[in-house]
């Protein structure tokens, strides 16, 4: 697989010296979208209900910080969770 990714990777970098940049065509993979989650329910620390190998991605900006557990961002509807972290609008995903 490196090998294949170091391969396509000379390939591009050898269009781009010879003045021809390959065409961007973007492709879809899923057929929908799903909203962002905008209203998060925001639990204290002290309070939240975690399991002890649960894992979480955290973030933190100017000593405010938030955690949001990964089973909060994966599954069938879930895919970014809009967010304030302060005074800082964040988006989270996994």
């Amino acid at each position: 697989m490196l090998r294949m990714l170091t391969l396509l990777a000379a390939v591009v970098w050898a269009e781009v010296l010879a003045g021809q940049t390959p065409e961007f065509k973007p492709r879809i993979v899923i057929d929908r979208v799903f909203p962002a989650i905008t209203e998060v329910p925001i639990v204290d620390a002290n309070q939240a209900q975690l399991g002890e190998r649960e894992l979480v991605l955290g973030v933190e900006i100017q000593g405010v910080a938030r955690a949001y557990p990964i089973n909060m961002l994966t599954g069938p509807r879930r895919e970014i969770i809009n967010d304030m972290l302060g005074q800082w609008p964040i988006a989270a995903t996994w």
